[in-house]
């Protein structure tokens, strides 16, 4: 029998745990190295996510509808319906047991520090964290996800029962594209805050549907899916212009609140086309091997980083806002430490779990899997990470 471990590893693929690693690797700079640490090569390399580290949360939210769009697909081509429940349930085994003991040990031993946003530490258990508040506000973005977890199951068993056509998916997801635009904007006029606009889910449903809408593309339009991934040029052109804009243009300025984040998921789908299935992956191992194997716990670093850090830097009696190298080190090497150890100790024992008590399905191969060119048929509604 396959170890814990085992289990837990023997469906990823590099490729994606790169997106994954970048987009942890951005969010850790943004909440770590926005202060210069008078070391210029640390001070450079952190510049990235110190600048625009905010759209790491934007990249893996186009990842994880991108992944989730794929999962339905496969059960509503399979199957012809989708299983809330199964999906609930398979979820909650991937995401809560790590949120959840981080919840407990921030309870006992978590600290204040300037900038957290007010709030009850409860609004977490229940996901609302980004709408009552939070004592740790970097949660917000799970409550995001988990809400729009909570909409595929409740909507994608009743779009199945009803046989939605394909090109009505894809018109909905446009319009919630346009919609969460349009949302930002009238909230923006009205005098709406810069953390309710980035934190409320009505203003940041377009980079989930971005995703689901490439998994769309790649189910119902695989010719032209392809055709897409392979203009590099155009797609590094738009990564290079989103990368600019994020790096001048501030997310609370009122273009930062509104076409700010269309801007920041059109670059993330950018950067995910760029490296799905791209051969450089594998032949630049040097790169993307260290890289995959921060995506592989980027969700127990993602969640445990602000705490890790917090009390390193207490344990050695220093100042966590001082902006020194020494600071930056530590707050880095205690996050990785950390969340690996979280994702060791915790996410895969209880995937291992998952997966005797409530196995993946065996499903048939996508054109992301493999190289098969059969068209796959589908005739429902389809939608932060794999099963």
């Amino acid at each position: 029998m396959s170890s814990p471990g085992q289990a837990a590893t023997t469906a990823r693929r590099r490729d994606l745990d790169v997106v994954r690693g970048l987009a942890v690797v951005l969010a850790l700079g943004w909440h770590f190295a926005r202060k210069p640490t008078g070391v210029p090569p640390l001070t450079w390399a952190a510049a990235p996510g110190g600048s625009f580290g905010w759209a790491g949360v934007d990249l893996f939210f186009v990842l994880s509808g991108f992944l989730i769009g794929r999962l339905v697909l496969t059960e509503t081509r399979r199957t012809g319906r989708f299983d809330g429940w199964r999906f609930s349930v398979r979820r909650a085994f991937k995401l809560w047991p790590v949120l959840y003991l981080y919840l407990v040990v921030q309870a006992v031993a978590g600290t204040d520090r300037p900038g957290d946003t007010s709030g009850p530490l409860w609004s977490n258990v229940v996901h609302l964290q980004n709408y009552l508040g939070t004592p740790v506000p970097h949660l917000w973005s799970l409550a995001v996800e988990e809400q729009f977890y909570l909409a595929v199951a409740l909507l994608l068993p009743l779009a199945a029962r009803r046989r939605v056509r394909p090109r009505t998916v894809a018109a909905v997801l446009g319009t919630v594209l346009a919609v969460a635009l349009a949302l930002r904007v009238w909230a923006t006029a009205r005098g709406w805050g810069a953390v309710d606009l980035q934190w409320q889910t009505q203003f940041r449903a377009d980079s989930l549907a971005a995703g689901v809408l490439l998994a769309w593309a790649e189910v119902h339009r695989p010719d032209a899916f392809d055709a897409l991934r392979r203009r590099r040029v155009p797609l590094l052109a738009v990564v290079a212009g989103g990368t600019a804009w994020l790096a001048v243009v501030s997310k609370a300025s009122p273009w930062g609140m509104t076409a700010g984040y269309t801007v920041a998921w059109v670059w993330a789908a950018a950067i995910l086309l760029l490296v799905l299935d791209a051969r450089w992956v594998a032949r630049a191992g040097w790169v993307s091997r260290p890289m995959a194997a921060l995506g592989r716990n980027s969700y127990g670093i993602y969640v445990w980083h602000v705490l890790a850090a917090q009390l390193a830097i207490e344990a050695l009696g220093r100042d966590y806002t001082d902006g020194g190298g020494v600071n930056l080190v530590v707050k880095y090497a205690a996050a990785l430490v950390v969340g690996v150890v979280a994702t060791q100790l915790v996410e895969r024992p209880s995937l291992w779990l998952r997966d005797r008590l409530l196995p993946g399905r065996t499903r048939p191969q996508t054109k992301a899997d493999s190289p098969v060119t059969e068209r796959p048929t589908m005739s429902v509604f389809i939608s932060r990470v794999p099963s």
